[in-house]
Order: C-alpha cells, then sequence, then structure tokens
C-alpha cells in the first residue's frame, strides 16, 4: 500500500483516548475467563450500548420479542461474536446521532447482510452468530471512511453517477487508494478480530474462486443477496447463481433465499429504529 493510504487507515482506525464501555468491552470479551454478568455490567453502564443490544435480542429474528430485559440475557441470545460485532460499532462512534455518521443507506445494508450471512451459515456449515457478526460489519470501511472524510466519500459517489461503467471498488482507489473492504479489514485487524474473518471482510469485492475461506465465499453470496434485496445502486457485487455455486449451494436455490432473507431482515428491522 501507498504512504497515503496506510496514513489514511491510520487515521481512519483511530480510537478515542479515553476508552468508553464498549472499548472495555471489547477487552473483556478477550478474557475467557469474563461471564454473561460481567458482560452485562459493563454494557448496562452505557445506556446507547445497552439500548442496542437489547434492542437486537429483542427482535423477531431471535424470537423473544419483548422477554429480554437485561443486558446479560441479551448477551446470551445473541452470542460474544455479535456482541463484539456491536461493541466495535460503538467504539468506532457509528450509531451516533450526531449529523450524518454514516452513509443513508449503511445500516439498511449491514443489517441484510447479516441476515443473509446466518442464512447461509445453516446451509453451510458455520456458526450462525459468527457469520451474522461478519455480515454486519463487512462495510465498516465505508463507515469510517465517510466518517472521517465524508466529502471525499461523496465525491466517489458522483464519480459512480458521472460514468456507470465504473465500479465502487475502483472509484474508491481512485479518490483513496484504497477500498473499503481493506479499510475495513484493516480496522478489524486492529480490533483484534479473528483473523478468517478480518480476511473474509477484506475479500469481500473478490472472485468467488479466488477465495479459498469457506466464510470469505459466504460473505461474498450474502453481500449479493442484500444488495439485490436492498437496491444498492452504488455497490455491485458477482451474480448470486455464481455465489451460491462456490459454496456448493445450487444456483436454483436463489429465490427461495431471496424469500428467507426478506423474511429475516423484516424481523430484524426494529433493530434499526433505536440510534444512540
Amino acid at each position: 500500500m501507498t504512504t497515503e493510504t496506510n496514513d489514511l487507515i491510520a487515521e481512519v482506525t483511530q480510537l478515542p483516548v479515553q476508552p468508553g464501555a464498549a472499548m472495555r468491552l471489547l477487552w473483556m470479551l478477550e478474557d475467557p475467563r469474563t461471564s454473561a454478568a460481567d458482560l452485562g455490567r459493563l454494557i448496562e453502564s452505557d445506556p446507547s450500548l445497552s439500548t442496542q443490544v437489547i434492542r437486537l435480542a429483542n427482535t423477531a429474528f431471535y424470537g423473544l420479542s419483548g422477554k429480554v430485559s437485561s443486558a446479560w440475557r441479551a448477551v446470551t441470545v445473541l452470542g460474544l461474536a455479535t456482541v463484539r460485532a456491536l461493541a466495535t460499532t460503538a467504539a468506532f462512534d457509528l450509531f451516533s446521532e450526531k449529523g450524518r455518521s454514516v452513509p443513508d443507506d449503511f445500516w439498511p445494508h449491514c443489517v441484510t447482510s447479516a441476515a443473509a450471512s446466518a442464512a447461509l451459515a445453516r446451509r453451510v456449515g458455520i456458526q450462525s452468530n459468527e457469520a451474522f457478526s461478519a455480515g454486519l460489519l463487512h462495510d465498516i470501511g465505508t463507515a469510517l471512511v465517510f466518517r472521517r472524510a465524508p466529502r471525499r466519500y461523496d465525491s466517489v459517489i458522483d464519480r459512480l453517477t458521472q460514468d456507470h461503467t465504473m465500479t465502487l471498488i475502483d472509484a474508491e482507489r481512485q479518490e483513496f487508494g484504497a477500498t473499503h473492504a481493506e479499510v475495513g479489514a484493516a480496522a478489524l485487524g486492529v480490533m483484534r478480530f479473528p483473523v478468517e474473518l478480518v480476511e473474509a471482510i477484506g475479500a469481500h469485492h473478490t472472485e468467488p474462486s479466488q477465495v479459498s475461506s469457506l466464510l470469505g465465499r459466504l460473505l461474498i453470496a450474502s453481500d449479493a443477496l442484500a444488495i439485490e434485496i436492498d437496491g444498492v445502486t452504488s455497490e455491485a457485487n458477482f451474480a448470486i447463481g455464481e455465489t451460491l455455486e462456490a459454496l456448493d449451494i445450487p444456483a436454483s436455490a436463489e429465490q427461495g433465499l431471496l424469500e428467507e432473507v426478506k423474511r429475516d431482515q423484516e424481523n430484524l428491522a426494529g433493530f434499526l429504529t433505536v440510534r444512540g
């Protein structure tokens, strides 16, 4: 990577000097002795983070609507991987209500991708909560770049509007010297996420046949499904059938998967109504 690219990644992955509850939660998640009750007490010390965790656990997606009233119970429902994903977005202040903290379609697309990742995980033998967290975080690089350089990010979108033959990846490389996938992988590497997840995030716009990791190929497929469902026009990925076949899922399963993910997306929609 160029010096400019390295500087950009260093800037967007910079965390607050004074660690808040979300950062302390990430540290606690690395300690195998930490219990759900310990995590719950820390989460409840931060009203915004507590609201997000409990609200997600109470979505219809988990089948416990309205029954989860404490953070420690939410931790047991969501699983540690998903809690870690939420803590990471909170540590980077991506739930902020101050101005435009993320692009307008960022959270809806990430939630749809998370639902798609979980649906695919059930078919290929990956832990659903781990796949869900990967889907939730797959575009975190976009949010980090947008937060630090919103005008330059808008210029990327302008490039796509003016030249319909250009891909998002090409536009990002022209403007920043790096893609959102590369920035996201770098950020999660800084946060010491598992290597497999970091590599999957970094490769989610790579040709499926060139990705050896099962989680990596799953993330490419979930992104393709989510782009189709959300009608995302600024981002393109590979044909859904192609990405499914890379997972040994027949292309004929596409329609059924789209319908399943749409249902799960609707069941998760309540998570997006709360902001810290």
